[in-house]
């Protein structure tokens, strides 16, 4: 039951990179795939596009872009590998700085516009034949023991998938439809993004300071400017929100200070709520969880979009392995549930301890945090296990 007649083998909900990386690798490990998408399909001109949502990837990312067979046109379409990383403190002198050269690597990561990976996977899977429904919302859907039927509008029938993938963002309603709670978190705080200049230049370099709770972020881009995530409390945010241009360039110039400043220029911002969200469960019946529908975290690592692509390499070993015959076999899904929820259960506590131990100023500690910060710059061994963790360079698969 599906527009093209027949059964699939895996119906993925959601057009965002998670999901359409998902289906790519549905389809080339051989399986019958189709993408259900609300919105638009994804496009992108390099030479004509705005820069908007910027995600930083790490070396295991990109190795399973590589592998789905997308990284060199990723690459045509503005991704900027980035060498370095300063991370310090704004009320001491601890910082900590990771280079590639250090590591033995060409790179720590890479940034890329989010409307460019999207549609560079869109491309893919067109170019393989998959069915791509975009501007299509389902309204019902039927959990089946050996099934999941969709349906549209009047209970027109759209789909039938012997396993769906709800890779359909924070506010799943397929994981709702499901009936996979959810815990939920907010940081009573907003990520304030723009793309800006600054008279330095980047320096291949990615830039983070630590201000208590206010977390600023400067992503080195290919043309030469930066992407900026200001994490902010809620009120400060709308304070910053409200600024016209100049007043905003002065304050991100004076909160940069020590980084690649003063901002010479600025895009328009946009801003998003803060907060953590993780799923009791990553499936129920044949319905499964991937990327933000199963969690979110703080962006202050950048570790949101490479936790969802961890999702897919980990699914997809079991969709194109094991469970080939049967990928909504349960057995298949709770291996890859042991193998992500506590992975990502883990990320979510390291994210509250940097918050914790960056954003409060009680006596002593940011004394202790600064002889830490300085202790693990200078022990090699420590900072290398650290950095190979951080960037994805540890476990790679290619």
């Amino acid at each position: 039951m599906t527009r093209a007649g027949e059964p699939l083998d895996v119906l993925v909900v959601g057009g965002g990179a998670t999901g359409l990386a998902t289906a790519l690798g549905c389809a080339r490990a051989g399986m019958r795939v189709a993408v259900l998408e609300r919105g638009p399909a994804p496009a992108f001109d390099p030479a004509t596009a705005p820069v908007t949502r910027v995600v930083t990837l790490n070396a295991a990312a990109m190795g399973l872009l590589d592998r789905l067979g997308v990284q060199e046109a990723l690459a045509a379409n503005r991704a900027h590998a980035f060498s370095g990383m300063q991370v310090w403190d704004a009320h001491g002198p601890a910082h900590i700085r990771f280079d590639a050269d250090d590591l033995g690597v060409p790179e720590l990561g890479w940034t890329v516009e989010n409307a460019a990976l999207e549609a560079v996977l869109w491309q893919a899977l067109r170019e393989r034949g998959v069915a791509l429904w975009p501007e299509t919302a389902w309204r019902s859907v039927d959990l089946r023991p050996d099934r999941v039927d969709v349906y549209a509008e009047g209970h027109a029938p759209l789909a039938s998938a012997r396993l769906v993938v709800a890779a359909d963002g924070a506010r799943s309603a397929l994981r709702e439809r499901a009936g996979i709670a959810v815990s939920e978190r907010p940081y009573h705080a907003r990520g304030v993004v723009a793309t800006v200049e600054t008279a330095q230049g980047h320096g291949d370099t990615a830039w983070q300071r630590f201000d208590d709770e206010r977390i600023l972020a400067f992503l080195p881009l290919g043309d030469g400017r930066c992407s900026i995530v200001w994490s902010l409390p809620e009120l400060e945010a709308d304070d910053v929100m409200a600024m016209d241009d100049p007043t905003f360039i002065r304050e991100l110039s004076g909160a940069i200070d020590g980084g690649p400043g003063p901002v010479t220029g600025t895009s328009p911002r946009a801003s998003f709520p803060l907060v953590a969200r993780h799923a009791r469960d990553y499936f129920a019946g044949r319905v499964v969880l991937a990327g933000d529908a199963a969690h979110t975290i703080h962006p202050l690592a950048g570790q949101g979009l490479n936790l969802g692509l961890a999702d897919v390499d980990a699914l997809l070993r079991q969709l194109a392995g094991p469970n080939r015959r049967d990928p909504g076999d349960p057995r298949g899904l709770r291996a890859y549930t042991r193998a992500r929820r506590p992975e990502n259960a883990m990320m979510q506590r390291a994210m509250d301890g940097f918050r914790l131990l960056f954003g409060t100023r009680r006596a002593g500690l940011p004394e202790l945090r600064g002889a830490g910060v300085r202790l693990v710059d200078g022990l090699v061994p420590v900072k290398r296990q650290l950095a190979l963790r951080a960037f994805g360079l540890d476990g790679i698969r290619r």
